[in-house]
């Protein structure tokens, strides 16, 4: 029988199919195991990346803190690590792998830094610096009366000058330096460094004032109740004496709280310069009641009627949160506390110091004159009255203003104008050095008896009228009225109180005969010194200040101290912040205190520091956080690697470069472990 052949069999191209799928799947496993490959080996050389990044970075932090545990500060002949060379060796300092930091001191010298990190730049570097170097001028002059309670201070002591401690002792927790001689008994750790010249150290710092420009000008608030509240808004304020005699114990708002509002204040006192002030000199002395500056404590809205001084208001000591003061200080101003109580607090913050009082370094005074070519004069008719042709008043020209009389009995003719604008207005607080009103005029008819008069009205003030001379003749005559008066005129009242934006003139002619008033110019000439920022070692109406020039010997030379305290039972003084008056002498009795009188540092000429016989308190009276910022030096940290060997030299390639501030709070006795270290910059070199 013959064998049947089916139709369609595909059994041959399904084997052929599976050897394709087979090749396909073989092809892509081969793929994946090379990618594999690949990825395995990147991996390996990202993590040999990491390693010798981690080895860098770790070889450069041992380095720094082999410098912090250690003494070295940038002197001759020393070396910067523990070893005794420049080159830190880490063998086997990552598994198998090895490290060597190379250290190179920076060509700058030393120099005192303002901030320990960019983050807290708060802090002043000295517990007391005094700038002055004045022959026959103590740089710091200490009396302890009372030898048990010793001065004493919480941070470095530094003196351009000398020390002078007359008896008892001045005592610190750390360093003592003076670039002169040293006299009584000091004790610090370590030993008082006395004419000292090492490196440049004990430059002013050169902080700012918390504003640049002149705060606008305060009236003095009313005083009419005792045992009350009296407030003082931020600004500038010139009258001592109005100051003085509100702080008495015998004013009408005696024994009363003097609440200086959270601000800036600018004190810059012309007693002896405006006659409009009162008598007594450029000094303001709190002589009752209760002096406080800044937000009231506690909480309150107003500080309570006898507050508890010192702890009347929040100090940025203690609180990050504390909004406060800045006194400013410029020409010969002072402030005397005699039998009052005051408390001055200044404002937290993290980027500059907490400075409760400044005393100007920099600034004078300068005096504008409007005359001339900037003579003041009309741009507005506000009335022409009875006159024709008003305008005309602007200038000194022939063109006239008149008014033409033709009826007999008395009559009177007016008109009114405006302008008389400085540009810039005159701030208020000025001075009014010079004035004049020039008036040009005539009558056809002429008659000595015609009273005339200009009544000036200056913007936002009151009006006052002054005489002009009536001539029998025709002529036309230009007079030059006086409107300074002394300096006491109510010109020079208006613009010492409201300043000057401009004003109006009124002109009035009141006639008993026919005839034509004639007026061609109405015009204001005048000068006048506006508030400025005036340096505490500046001339006082061209002669010295009584802060200035030297030697500062005490109280009653003849020389004057920006800040003083005198020996009044009860009074108190505490200032909550950083004190700097790079220019001044601070003359400081101490008699009732009971805790820091300066927190924060004090920055100045010279201190004057008494203790009276009672004093007891045993605490420190002058006072700089321990983190404060110190002395700096850098030096440059070069990382080596050197893989899989037991030591590791310089000569390879830089794996990550460093630049570090090493910081100290005194610069000739480091101490080990205790200081700080500033990354600047932190450079990988891959």
């Amino acid at each position: 029988m013959r064998r049947r052949v089916p139709q369609g069999d595909d059994s041959g191209a399904a084997l052929i199919l599976a050897l394709l799928l087979l090749t396909v799947f073989a092809v892509i496993i081969a793929s994946l195991l090379t990618f594999a490959d690949t990825s395995v080996r990147s991996t390996v050389q990202l993590r040999a990346q990491a390693t010798n990044a981690y080895s860098a970075d770790g070889a450069v932090q041992a380095a720094i803190n082999n410098i912090r545990k250690g003494t070295y500060n940038n002197s001759t002949g020393q070396s910067c690590f523990s070893s005794g060379s420049n080159t830190l060796v880490l063998p086997n300092f990552y598994g198998v792998d090895s490290a060597a930091v190379q250290c190179t001191p920076d060509p700058a010298s030393v120099v005192q830094i303002a901030c320990p990190s960019p983050s807290q730049c708060n802090r002043p570097g000295s517990a007391i610096l005094t700038l002055g170097n004045i022959a026959g001028e103590d740089g710091i002059h200490v009396t302890p009366l009372n030898n048990s309670a010793p001065f004493s201070v919480h941070g470095v002591i530094y003196s351009n000058s000398n020390i002078n401690v007359t008896q008892g002792s001045l005592t610190t927790n750390t360093a003592v330096y003076a670039r002169g001689a040293c006299s009584g008994t000091i004790v610090s750790s370590p030993s008082a460094v006395c004419n000292y010249a090492g490196n440049s150290l004990g430059n002013d710092p050169n902080y700012a004032a918390a504003t640049a420009t002149v705060p606008v000008y305060q009236p003095m608030p009313a005083c009419t109740t005792p045992n009350s509240v009296v407030t003082f808004n931020p600004g500038y304020y010139d009258d001592a004496a109005a100051l003085t005699l509100m702080m008495k114990g015998n004013s009408a708002c005696r024994n009363s709280v003097w609440w200086f509002k959270p601000g800036n204040y600018y004190f810059d006192f012309h007693n002896t310069e405006n006659p409009l002030l009162g008598s007594g000199g450029d000094a303001w002395t709190v002589n009752d009641g209760y002096l406080v500056a800044g937000t009231p404590a506690g909480g309150a809205a107003v500080p309570p009627v006898a507050p508890t001084i010192p702890g009347s208001c929040v100090s940025p000591v203690s609180s990050a949160t504390a909004v406060g003061v800045q006194f400013i200080f410029g020409g010969d101003s002072q402030l005397a506390v005699k039998a009052g109580h005051v408390e001055i607090c200044g404002t937290f913050s993290t980027t500059k110091l907490p400075i409760a009082v400044y005393g100007l370094k920099s600034g004078t005074e300068t005096t504008t004159t409007l005359g001339g070519g900037s003579t003041l004069k009309m741009t507005t008719v506000v009335s022409p009255g009875t006159f024709s042709t008003v305008a005309n008043v602007a200038d000194p020209d022939l063109a006239l203003a008149t008014w033409n009389n033709n009826a007999a009995g008395t009559k009177t003719g007016t008109m009114t104008v405006s302008g008389y604008s400085p540009s810039p207005a005159i701030p208020a607080g000025s001075i009014l050095r010079s004035a004049s009103l020039r008036v040009v005029h005539g009558n056809t008819a002429g008659a000595s008896t015609d009273v005339l008069s200009v009544t000036i009205t200056p913007t936002g003030g009151s009006a006052f009228t002054v005489p002009v001379t009536a001539y029998a003749d025709t002529a036309m005559h230009s007079d030059a009225i006086d409107l300074y008066g002394g300096g006491t005129s109510a010109l020079a009242q208006a613009v010492h109180n409201r300043g000057l934006a401009g004003a109006a003139m009124l002109y009035s002619a009141t006639v008993k005969h026919k005839g034509t008033e004639r007026v061609d110019a109405i015009q204001l000439d005048l000068s006048y010194t506006a508030p400025a920022f005036r340096a505490q070692d500046g001339t006082i109406s061209g002669a010295p200040n009584c802060l200035a020039g030297a030697p500062y010997t005490g109280t009653g030379t003849g020389k004057c101290a920006l800040l003083t305290s005198v020996n009044t039972s009860g009074n108190k003084f505490y200032v909550q912040g950083t004190t700097y008056a790079p220019k001044a002498v601070l003359d400081i009795t101490l008699n009732n205190a009971t805790a820091q009188v300066f927190r924060f540092g004090v920055i100045s000429r010279s201190l004057f520091v008494k203790e009276t016989g009672s004093f007891g308190y045993t605490g420190v009276v002058i006072e700089v956080p321990d983190d404060s910022p110190g002395y700096a030096f850098g030096v440059f940290l070069n990382a080596y690697l050197c893989p899989s060997s037991g030591t590791c030299a310089t000569t390879g390639p830089v794996r990550l470069r460093a630049k570090v501030a090493i910081i100290d709070s005194t610069p000739d006795a480091p101490i080990a472990g205790r200081r700080q270290v500033a990354i600047q910059s932190w450079s990988d070199q891959r």
